[in-house]
């Protein structure tokens, strides 16, 4: 029996078990409830929410293992967060018990067209921006998925006609029969490899994006990756590039500081004199937002209110954020640069020698290699905290002046110590913040404070 077969027919008899009970867990929970269905859960960490009557019990391991041996569970809804790898789903594995993704579920009731955006960098951006030009130009949509509500949240919600989803490599591991009429992949770099055996294996999770996808959909990606073009070459979709190198004849592209997308023979430009967003890594995000946008609807009127909307646009924090200026010094919170592919994008968008870089933080065994160029041509000061810091400075150690800091508070003390006029100090770490601080977002307000108490 097919997922949706199996879902859609189920009844308040049929048992389901949600793994993993975080934000996606509990969403999953009441769509199950406004179904009437009855649930188990496991999670490590005891639940304490005030649950609905379709809540049976929280199984422990053992419980799980016999329910699942026994096929009392009808069908298992891993949360993104859990690896595949776990023994509870590697034991529904082996009792043949169904695994569906929320993205999966959520698709078996929505009707409207699925604008899904992947990548290592610069998802979230794309996502919220894309979301913006049509909201603007009066194209009704929701914002959903990775970067905030679940999109199953949205089946009990209002119909629209396009859902456009942040979706991450563990979302798309499980995405099953979900069909997306627009697919965007931004780039893929090193990272994750807490879950993935190699680039091979997330670029691999990556692809799947584009599984089920058919002639008339679209495929929009970086032909400056290896990876997005090698995905695109698999890929039976109107295949759409964007490049921040090459002139494309069909697809986006950066000439004479504009944003140039031609589809189909009709050319769209706009200035990024206009655009709010700054940074190398933002002409990617907006060349594949746009294009996105222009496939949707690229009459005159619509033109006109996506120029508009590049000029109020402003990002998400703790990416490229400007918090400071003082005596000709500027500082970039970047904080969300949790890998070597997001800090390079950030480097490259400065012109000269006159950054004075803060990186390092809990390390994920990524090579920090690719970093060596562009540090010995960007950066005059490099300041290393962290459990990273020692290697680090090991690989970078001939690339840079490097300083090794306990902390934020005395890494940011001393870069504007030594910061000169015309310098900029970036926040830029290359590595997740969880060796001292809950999230990136913590990290990048602890920087936000030290540069104001200063």
């Amino acid at each position: 029996m097919e997922n949706k077969t199996l879902i859609t027919s189920a009844s308040s008899k049929d048992r389901f078990l949600i793994v993993g009970f975080g934000m996606t867990g509990k969403a999953v929970a009441n769509f199950l409830e406004s179904k009437d269905f009855s649930y188990y859960i496991y999670d490590e960490n005891e639940v304490t929410d005030k649950m609905g009557p379709g809540f049976i019990k929280q199984l422990q391991l053992d419980e799980i293992n016999k329910a699942l041996d026994s096929k009392t569970v009808k069908a298992v809804f891993p949360s993104p967060g859990v690896s595949l790898k776990h023994s509870v789903i590697a034991r529904a594995y082996e009792n043949n018990i169904p695994m569906i993704g929320e993205l999966e579920l959520a698709s078996f009731y929505l009707k409207g067209d699925f604008i899904a955006v992947t990548g290592t960098n610069g998802k979230s951006t794309t996502a919220m921006l894309i979301n913006a030009l049509l909201e603007d130009a009066g194209i009704q949509n929701r914002l959903c998925g990775n970067i905030g509500s679940p999109l199953i949240n949205a089946v009990n919600e209002t119909p629209v006609p396009f859902y456009v989803i942040e979706e991450s490599s563990y979302q798309l591991e499980l995405i099953g029969s979900v069909r997306h009429s627009i697919s965007i992949c931004l780039n893929v770099t090193e990272d994750h490899f807490d879950r993935y055996d190699s680039i091979i294996d997330y670029a691999l999770a990556k692809k799947n994006i584009i599984n089920n996808s058919h002639s008339d959909d679209v495929f929009i990606y970086s032909d400056d990756d290896q990876y997005c073009r090698q995905i695109s070459q698999q890929a039976k979709t109107k295949n759409i590039p964007f490049s921040l190198v090459n002139k494309l004849q069909n697809g986006a592209f950066i000439d004479d500081n504009k944003l140039v997308i031609t589809l189909d023979g009709k050319e769209f430009i706009f200035d990024l004199n206009d655009c709010s967003l700054k940074g190398m890594h933002n002409w990617e995000n907006m060349l594949a937002s746009l294009t996105a946008a222009l496939i949707i609807n690229n009459t005159n009127e619509a033109y006109k209110s996506y120029q508009n909307t590049l000029k109020t646009f402003v990002g998400l924090p703790h990416r490229m954020q400007k918090v400071h200026s003082e005596n000709g010094v500027d500082y970039y919170n970047d904080s969300k640069a949790t890998n070597v592919g997001s800090v390079v994008m950030a480097l490259a968008g400065f012109q000269e020698k006159n950054i004075i870089l803060i990186a390092g933080g809990k390390d994920k065994d990524c090579d920090f290699r690719p970093l060596k160029g562009i540090v010995e041509n960007k950066v005059k000061n490099l300041i290393l905290i962290g459990e990273a810091k020692e290697r680090m400075q090991e690989t970078l150690r001939d690339n840079a002046v490097i300083d090794l800091k306990d902390n934020m508070a005395k890494a940011v003390e001393y870069a504007k110590s030594i910061a000169k006029k015309g310098d900029t100090v970036l926040l830029s770490p290359a590595c997740s913040s969880f060796d001292q601080y809950k999230n990136y977002e913590e990290r990048g307000k602890d920087f936000t404070d030290c540069v104001n108490k200063l």
